[in-house]
């Protein structure tokens, strides 16, 4: 499970959770290799991953690298990997509220 939240991750670590609701820019569930676009932001020194134990692994970015991955109305997919997003939720309204210097949240939650 993708979480894509406008708060920064101390914010996020405070808020209630109908704070952290009202936050959420995107999620999304995915299976294999779904992680594989964060990774790519993360190597070209995009994205900051701050923990990686899946519960969550946590990073941040900045609004203008993400977003724009979100604009085609789905969640990013990595060249050639077969993976299908499921229970994909996009709040454009939000997204398109957030400046481009905004630092997000970005949780990926292991489900196994």
């Amino acid at each position: 499970m993708i979480i894509i939240s406008s708060q920064a991750p101390e914010q996020r670590d405070r808020a209630t959770n109908d704070a952290r609701k009202e936050a959420t820019l995107a999620s999304w569930e995915v299976g294999m290799h779904g992680l594989d676009w964060l990774t790519a932001l993360v190597q070209a020194g995009k994205a900051r991953q701050l923990s990686g134990n899946g519960y969550p692994s946590r990073y941040t970015a900045r609004a203008a690298d993400v977003l724009p991955l979100l604009a085609g109305g789905a969640p990013p997919n990595a060249a050639g990997s077969p993976y299908h997003p499921r229970q994909v939720t996009l709040h454009p309204d939000r997204m398109a509220a957030c400046p481009a210097d905004q630092e997000l949240t970005i949780d990926a939650w292991d489900q196994s």
